[in-house]
Formats: structure tokens, sequence, C-alpha cells
């Protein structure tokens, strides 16, 4: 019954850990990620950074993910995102730290501001900050019920007989502690079980301190295992950070006797593992810090970047792993919007190009950037779907929804413009040759189109009116070049111009998609109105 009240008590720790992690990422987490960006500007702003992110969130695996991403972009160098890693390092020993301190009244004041800040407030940003609220509140619980519940342990033989055994074996004590932690998933959870077993006195002293060094090898293995699809650069950070604590550790392993003697007079106070644990991460960061560098080339030497492929990944800028923080994973669903948009007017010079020249273009590339668009929106369609599932704010709910219709139309334009590449495309000696004037009245329409395209994305993202309302115009100035292109093609065919009435039909198709891209182009433009 005890060894179940302390599972469950653990479980309702890593909860309260989580709560607090994801309400600070929601409620911050495109200020924290911006911050963390300048990490590029040096070894200890990029330092002081990580850690300040860090004692944020709670979780160097957290900060290894967003620093991984900039690395695999190659915004952040590889030396710099060591820095960060031993900041990050340093911030959950800090958080540890502001976490041990556990009256009790603080724990239940927590869990009722929070609960009050989440539901009764309409504020999305205040509801977060209520969530984390409320999970600090679960962790101050949490290591009170560990407490009282380890109390009768003192008496188990058993696991005096047990923990006496891993005090004679140093490695397996290394090792035990540092696969608790990788299961943990959280350094900062399981040093702070560590210390309050040590202080019940159900874990020896020296014992404590080894199983604290595991925890901090353990801590390393989440990040490396969440960076593993960013491969090189972008999991240089938590590899290298990794190897930092494995030879510290190794290291200091001889040492532990001595330390444990120092710190006998202290046996009891909860606060001791904490400060052995803060002593190793500053031990790690003036021992590596100065090394960065060196220790950057040589990780890109044993972790080379991966060969470049020819093929083009579908999507550059979804991030699963910021499914969590909807404002950053919006962003990124925008970006991706932006190349679509890359897409179109590609296939837009296309169809100018044969137009001006009066030769058929290459209907092959048309193909492969509308098949590049067609599977670029349906990702951006699912992972908008997985954002909506979780707890999302109202205006970013309407932003989601406002990028899945931008996206759906966008998709429109890009079919509409592909069949009209393969319409001219299509293999006929005579009736692609347009007129002069046929070729510079549908010249004069792509030319509207282009900018359509070009400005119908800012104009719904920016919810820019005044663009609207030009956009609005053009359409209107578009049906009316239509309809004069058309009647002036109906002219060229009474007067029996050869070339005219060659391209009838194909001068009709062009007029006929060019009016519904621009529906579509319009439609875009008014989304988030």
């Amino acid at each position: 019954m005890v060894l179940l009240q302390i599972v469950g008590s653990v479980a309702l720790l890593l909860w309260g850990i989580r709560l607090v992690r994801t309400g600070i990422m929601r409620a911050f987490g495109a200020t924290l990620r911006q911050h963390l960006g300048v990490a590029v500007n040096g070894r200890m702003s990029s330092f002081a950074v990580g850690m300040v992110v860090t004692i944020f969130l709670q979780s160097s695996t957290a900060t290894a993910l967003i620093v991984s991403s900039f690395a695999a972009k190659g915004l952040v160098t590889t030396a710099a995102a060591l820095a960060v890693m031993l900041g990050a390092d340093v911030g959950t020993s800090i958080a540890a730290q502001i976490l041990s301190f556990n009256p009790t009244w603080m724990a239940y004041t927590a869990m009722l501001l929070g609960y009050v800040l989440h539901e009764r407030s309409e504020n999305y940003a205040r509801r977060q900050i209520g969530r984390a609220v409320l999970g600090l509140g679960l962790v101050l619980i949490s290591l009170s019920l560990i407490r009282a519940s380890s109390e009768p342990l003192r008496e188990s033989e058993v696991l005096t007989f047990i923990f006496a055994a891993l005090d004679n074996e140093v490695l397996l004590t290394l090792f035990f502690a540092a696969i608790l932690t990788w299961l943990a998933h959280s350094s900062v959870a399981m040093v702070l079980l560590i210390a309050t077993m040590a202080a019940s006195g159900v874990i020896p002293m020296g014992t404590g301190v080894i199983m604290v060094l595991g925890a901090n090898i353990g801590g390393t293995v989440p990040p490396i295992l969440a960076t593993m699809r960013a491969g090189g650069q972008g999991q240089h950070s938590a590899i290298g950070n990794a190897c930092f604590k494995l030879a510290a550790s190794l290291v200091l392993l001889p040492f532990v006797p001595l330390v444990t003697d120092a710190l006998q007079e202290h046996a009891g106070d909860p606060q001791i593992m904490l400060h052995v644990h803060t002593a190793f991460n500053v031990f790690v960061v003036l021992v590596f810090l100065p090394w960065v560098g060196p220790a950057a080339r040589l990780l890109k030497r044993c972790i080379p970047l991966p060969a470049p492929t020819d093929s083009e990944p579908v999507t550059k800028y979804l991030d699963h792993e910021l499914v969590g923080s909807p404002s950053l994973a919006l962003t990124g669903a925008t970006r991706e919007l932006y190349r679509v948009n890359e897409y179109i007017e590609d296939m837009l010079a296309l169809l100018t190009n044969g137009i001006e020249s009066n030769i058929p273009p290459d209907p092959r590339p048309a193909r492969e950037n509308r098949a590049r668009v067609s599977r670029i929106v349906e990702e951006i369609r699912l992972y908008l779907t997985k954002i909506t599932r979780e707890e999302i704010s109202e205006a970013d709910s309407a932003a989601a929804i406002n990028l899945l219709l931008l996206s759906t139309n966008l998709s429109h334009v890009s079919d509409l413009i592909a069949n009209a590449v393969e319409s001219y495309a299509a293999p006929s000696e005579e009736k692609n040759r347009f007129s002069a004037n046929g070729a510079e009245e549908l010249l004069e329409m792509l030319e509207l189109i282009r900018n359509g395209v070009r400005i119908a994305l800012s104009a719904s993202l920016q919810n820019d009116n005044r663009v609207r309302k030009g956009i609005q115009k053009q359409r209107k100035e578009l049906e009316r070049l239509v309809d004069k292109s058309r009647l002036a093609h109906f002219n060229r065919l009474e007067e029996r111009e050869i070339s005219s009435i060659n391209t009838t039909s194909l001068h009709n198709e062009l007029l006929r998609d060019f009016s519904r891209i621009y529906y579509h182009i319009l439609t875009a433009s008014k989304v988030g109105v």
C-alpha cells in the first residue's frame, strides 16, 4: 500500500510538472521561442537564454526541441546550441530548487488560484497561466504526499537491504537512476523524488548522491530521442550535452565518498540533494562552457550532416512538436502558405512565357507544382486539425479556420492555373498560335492575376481592408477585360483571322479559367473578415 501511494504521488508529480510546462508554453511559447532565437549572439548570452527559458518551461527537453529546430535550419551554430543546453541544465536545477519550497498553505493556495484563473477567466493567456499555477500546486502537494508516504519505508528491512547493496554498486546505482529518469521523462521530477526520499532516510546519503548523477545522465536521453528526426546539426546539441554530463559524472564518481562524508551533518535536510544537483550542473558549465567551440567541431566530424537528397520535403515549417503551443504552430502553417504562393507564381510564369513567345510551355513543371501544392495543402489541413484538438484561444481557433479556408482557395487557384497550362500545351500545330492582339489581351489579364496572387494572402493574414478593396477593383477590371477580349475575338472571327479561328476554343477556355482564378483570389483575400 505504501509503494502504491508513492507511485501514485510520483504520477501526480509528473502530471503537475506537465501542467506547468504546457501552461507556460501556451501562454508565452512564442515569446520564449523569440528570446531563445537571440542565442546566436554569443556563448554567454546563449547560456543565459537557455537557463532563463528552461526555468519557465521546467523541461530541458522542450528547450532542446526548440534549439534543435533552429540548429537544423542553420539559424543557431552548434557551439551556441551547446551553450544553450548547458544553460538549460542549470535552469532545471533552479526549477527544482523553486519547486522544493513546500509550505502547505502555498500548495493549496496555488491550486485554488490556478483553478479560478483557468475556469473563470475569459482571456486565453490568463487561463494558461492558471493551468501552470494549478500544476505548481499539484507538484507541491505531490512532494508532501511522497514525503509522508515514504516515512514507513525507513523501517523496511527489504529496502534497507536493497539500498545498502546499491551503495556498494556505484555503476549499477548510476545506471538504475538514469533508467528511471528516462522513463519518467523529467530530471526535475526524479531529483525532487530522490531529495524527498533521502530527507526521509529511505535512501542513504551516498546512494542519493550517485542517483542524482544518474538522474542527470538519464535526463539527457529524452532530448536525444526527441531530436532524432532533426538529425545532423539539429541533434548535435543534445548528444554533446549528454557527453558532457556522462564525462563529468564518471570523473566525479571516485569523489562521491568524500562528498558523502562532508554532507553527513546535513542528513535529513530536503534541500541537500537539490544543492548537489545544482552544484553538479554548475561544475559541468565551468568545465565545458569554454570548450563548446572545439566540442562543436568534434561533433560535426563524428556526426556528419546527412547527404543532400534530390527530393524536396513536402513541408518545411510544420513542426508537430509545437502543436501544444498553437501560436507557434500557426506561424509554421502560415509560412507554408507562402511556399504555396511561390509555386503558383511559378506556374503563372510558365503560362505567361508561353503566351509571350507563342510557344506552348512544357506542362510537366506545372503538373509537379500542382502535385506539390496539393500535398502541402493536405499536410496543412491535417496539421490545423491536430492544432484545433488542443485547448486553444478563440483568436487562435479563428486563425486556424482562416488558414484552412486560405489553403483551400489557393489549392483551387493552383488547379485552375495548371489546367490552363495543360490546355495551352495540348498537342496541336494550329490552335496554339494566338493573334498578336489576342496574346496582348491575355497577357494583360495574367498581369492582373499575378498581382492578385501576390497580395491576396497578405490581405487576409494582415486583415487589410484597403488591399481587399484594391483586389475587388482589380476583379472588376479583369471581368471588363474578359468581356472586352471575348468581343474583340468575335470581331476577329468575323474578319476571318486564321490565328483567331484556330485558337477560339483555347481562348474561351482561358477566359473562363481567368475569371474563376480571380474569384478564388478575391475569396482568399476576404478570409478573416
